[in-house]
């Protein structure tokens, strides 16, 4: 069973990888903690679903799909909302993503109904067997896509212009825009390149759940924003370390503590990274 939970968590590890490395890029440029994300991750999984249901049974095209709608979302969700509020206080865009989480989550209600819709499967035949331990192809697809696109964002912030754009940005951007960066666009790729991560992260995780709901983001929200605490709100490698460390966490606390205590175990270690250590494992000091 240890060794069962330990790969459960580094599958699920995954997921909150690329869910934290959303709240990491967004925090880095504008120090705002994005509460949509777990909505932008849901409309994620519904658009694969429909990609899947009415077009083609193909994974690569829904997880194009759910990484199109979070792009989409993202953008609009600044351009309507975050640059009409930027420079005033922080709270008043806080409260903003909160609302349009709970505004996407009724309109994913009233277009898809409330019910839970299944999934379908893919690469669900056995890979390889370890002891007791059945490993799908399914989980090695997920724990491989997620690393890829981990790698391609880290490429995208550290060794392109974007990228140099988005970090100067997250420095000072009054200073940015003297220096000729075009600090709008550089905030609204920003938003649509997290939103973008959430989408096709959801896309991953419904298959694996096999379930698409639209309340599937509020949990999933918040344990990724507590991963990326856990590593490193201002880090996005935090990030990243914050989410699987969190899954593996969780799995195993399943193991040792016991099922009940799965939801609870992300919310520990975040109210205790804010007390003893806000800035978490590989952040710099921050003020939340």
């Amino acid at each position: 069973m240890f060794l069962q939970q330990l790969i459960n968590g580094i599958t699920q590890g995954s997921l909150f990888a690329l869910l934290a490395i959303s709240f990491s890029i967004i925090y880095g440029v504008l120090k705002l903690v994005n509460f949509a994300t777990g909505s932008l991750y849901m409309m994620g999984a519904f658009a694969g679903l429909m990609v899947v249901k009415y077009v083609t049974p193909n994974i690569f095209v829904a997880l194009l799909a759910g990484g199109l709608m979070g792009w989409v979302l993202g953008f609009i969700i600044e351009k309507v909302a975050i640059k009409a509020l930027r420079g005033v206080a922080r709270i008043a865009s806080l409260i903003c993503t909160i609302g349009f989480s709970i505004f996407l989550n009724e309109l994913a209600s009233v277009i898809y109904g409330a019910e839970t819709q299944s999934m379908p499967s893919f690469y669900n035949e056995t890979a390889f067997i370890i002891g007791d331990v059945n490993v799908v192809w399914y989980q090695i697809f997920m724990v491989v896509t997620a690393a890829v696109i981990l790698l391609f964002l880290q490429i995208i912030i550290f060794k392109t212009k974007l990228g140099l754009a988005i970090r100067t940005v997250s420095l000072d951007y009054k200073v940015a825009g003297l220096m000729g960066i075009n600090v709008d666009r550089t905030i609204s790729y920003a938003f649509a390149l997290g939103g973008s991560t959430a989408g096709i992260a959801c896309v991953l995780a419904a298959v694996y759940y096999n379930a698409v709901v639209p309340t599937m983001g509020n949990i999933a929200g918040l344990k990724s924003f507590s991963a990326a605490v856990f590593g490193g709100l201002s880090s996005i490698p935090g990030a990243i370390l914050g989410g699987y460390l969190l899954g593996i966490i969780e799995n195993l606390g399943v193991q040792f503590v016991g099922s009940g205590w799965r939801d609870i175990i992300g919310f520990v270690i975040l109210v205790g990274f804010l007390l003893f250590r806000p800035r978490g494992i590989l952040g710099k000091k921050i003020n939340i």
